[in-house]
């Protein structure tokens, strides 16, 4: 490839596309020459071209499989997809790893659980450097299984519970941390099916609900920003023992368990506190949350800690709202 062949590859790796007169400027060469040296990257497989005339836009290839989940080994389907994305953009080491944990654990997720015939596995490569993994079944969808195996009520039920983690049907096979580090091991995390989202952005520590146009089946989208995808030693450091090794720390947005901004009832608080005894350490985000009431407060820092003071309670993301009704739990707390 020629040093401007080089540049003009460059140029479309930190803006995600380009079209012609974007090479002219950034190269500042004539169009004929940004022509020639565009189509001789598309005509090496280093770009495609999409649209024709003044209008073409250049991107990066596009990884896409497709695989038969009957017998699939999600840790070899995932090495034939990280060849492909080597070959086009390589990730850095960190991200490479944490990209190869996440998506086999989806990709096994969809083999054992969803009841699908196949699974299909996109790559893209976005601006910035940005690469964006999606992994799609055609199966039962995660929400729907998620209540049927445990009797929870709608697919926001679902999400509140597997956003906690030790969430599994198979304890025998499965420890129910998958989706959990899954959902922290990249740059941001999309879960959808039956026509919502479990969204994560972990550059921001955000995580939410939000419509999604899957219906059937699941859909997974794993996004990677150089610079931005933590180590996962790291990442395991966060919620495990030292000692023992155990997953016995986790953390719950608060404001999943709400349709609002507001909580209030002593309903919203169980369901924030269920299965949090299965954890020693829990951390509380209450960031988005604008009004907690009295009864919401009392269930869940003086009732329930109460009954289990062996889970410590760490609420943060407070606003000054907040903060005050949380005190003014814990003070009642401590002099009842």
């Amino acid at each position: 490839m020629t040093g401007r062949g080089e540049r003009a590859r460059r140029l479309v790796d930190r803006r995600g596309e380009v079209q012609n007169r974007d090479v002219v400027r950034a190269l500042r060469v004539s169009p004929a020459t940004a022509h020639r040296l565009l189509q001789a990257l598309v005509l090496g497989g280093s770009l495609r071209r999409h649209g024709k005339g003044p209008a073409a836009r250049y991107r990066l290839p596009t990884v896409r499989r497709r695989f038969s989940l009957k017998d699939l080994d999600e840790h070899r389907v995932w090495d034939q997809v990280a060849s492909d994305i080597a070959r086009i953009r390589p990730l850095q080491p960190d991200a490479a790893r944490s990209l190869a944990y996440a998506a086999s654990e989806i990709l096994n997720n969809a083999v054992d659980h969803s009841g699908g015939l196949v699974v299909g596995v996109t790559v893209a490569f976005e601006k910035g450097g940005a690469t964006a993994t999606t992994v799609q079944d055609d199966g039962v969808g995660v929400f729907r299984r998620v209540c049927e195996d445990f009797g929870y009520a709608t697919p926001s039920d679902a999400i509140v519970q597997l956003e906690k983690g030790k969430l599994t049907s198979d304890p025998t096979r499965h420890s129910g941390e998958g989706l959990f580090f899954s959902s922290k091991a990249v740059t941001q995390f999309r879960l959808e099916s039956q026509g919502i989202a479990w969204v994560v952005d972990n550059q921001v520590q955000d995580s939410g609900i939000a419509p999604s146009d899957v219906r059937r089946g699941t859909r997974v989208r794993l996004v990677t920003v150089p610079g931005h995808v933590p180590r996962l030693e790291d990442l395991f450091a966060i919620y495990t023992d030292p000692e023992s090794l155990r997953f016995n720390r986790t953390r719950s947005t608060i404001k999943l368990a709400s349709l609002g901004r507001v909580l209030v009832s002593r309903s919203e608080a169980k369901r924030t506190l269920a299965r949090l005894t299965d954890f020693e350490s829990v951390t509380l985000d209450f960031s988005g949350v604008d009004v907690v009431g009295q009864g919401f407060c009392d269930e869940v820092f003086r009732v329930f800690a109460r009954a289990h003071p062996e889970v410590t309670l760490e609420p943060v993301g407070m606003n000054d709202t907040v903060r005050f009704m949380v005190a003014r739990a814990r003070a009642a707390a401590a002099t009842s």
